[in-house]
């Protein structure tokens, strides 16, 4: 795993004195507008035995105001210049105590009892890591679709990022402790590259339909699609998957993001969000928003 940092395992031996069941990490860079939302989501998991943490890459707005506002719920922080999400991510995950770590970016936020469906998965199943589904929202909040984690995620992983909706993961500490934590390398498909990897040494993803999670089409992986996908078709390739035929996926893939994004300027929202369905059955409406609220 050249390139790729390791997290120090956990003490064998402690009895679990001041050590959290789980672990949330928050890596944001001038999230004042959108970090509140995330903590409250935070705030409301109501879970013994929570911690969370939160890593600011030199904000320049007021983020570092609003994190020593919620230092009730924020059990450490740090505040400094990074080099990317995924040094972000990997801070983070190294400050952490917990038997469980979730990643939640500034601009995504949980659903009432998200982290403890997870929790209850990974208990009785003993799987490595947990997902469930993502509700994508535009600027104002509204629910645009949701889409549906992949129970079946094995068969196109090694090609291409299936249906693992990372604002949903919850992994067990001791995959990053074995496996390590994300390649700093990589800027929009980090959360690609360390599933694959889990997969391949032999780790096991459950699916929870209880877990919903929220993001906003304004994040990194989306302003810069094409960027992401290249990165994604590069993982791919480095992982074992023949190049032309990740050539040919990545083509592909970027043809039909282009032509989604045409269909939802000029199509009414009703008709393009039939062609996602058509082309992606994850893709739903916003009906899973609709038994959120009704749960």
């Amino acid at each position: 795993m050249k390139g790729i940092p390791l997290l120090a395992s956990s003490d064998p031996h402690s009895t679990g004195a001041g050590a959290a069941l789980v672990s949330v990490v928050t890596a944001v860079r001038d999230g004042e507008k959108t970090l509140g939302r995330t903590i409250a989501s935070v705030r409301a998991q109501n879970i013994q035995g929570l911690e969370y943490i939160i890593v600011d890459g030199a904000s320049t707005d007021g983020t570092v105001d609003l994190i020593r506002a919620n230092l009730d719920i924020v059990g450490a922080w740090k505040s400094e210049p990074d080099c990317g999400i995924s040094d972000g991510f990997n801070k983070g995950i190294a400050m952490t105590s917990g038997k469980y770590v979730a990643l939640l970016n500034a601009d995504d936020w949980f659903s009432p009892g998200q982290v403890g469906y997870g929790i209850e998965a990974l208990e009785k199943t003993g799987a490595d890591f947990a997902f469930g589904d993502l509700l994508y929202h535009d600027a104002d909040g509204k629910t645009l679709y949701c889409v549906r984690g992949d129970p079946e995620y094995a068969r196109s992983i090694a090609r291409v990022m299936p249906a693992l909706n990372h604002p949903t993961v919850i992994v067990r500490r001791s995959a990053y402790e074995r496996h390590g934590l994300f390649d700093p390398r990589l800027r929009y498909a980090m959360d690609y590259e360390f599933l694959l990897r889990l997969h391949r040494a032999g780790c096991r993803g459950v699916y929870e339909p209880r877990m919903i999670g929220h993001m906003t089409l304004e994040g990194a992986s989306d302003r810069n699609s094409a960027r992401a996908l290249r990165e994604g078709c590069e993982i791919a390739i480095r992982h074992g998957y023949p190049p032309l035929l990740a050539a040919l996926q990545f083509r592909f893939r970027l043809l039909k993001g282009r032509m989604r994004r045409l269909a939802e300027k000029w199509l009414p929202s009703a008709i393009s969000l039939a062609l996602r369905r058509l082309f992606n059955g994850n893709i739903t409406g916003s009906n899973r928003d609709e038994r959120l609220h009704r749960n």
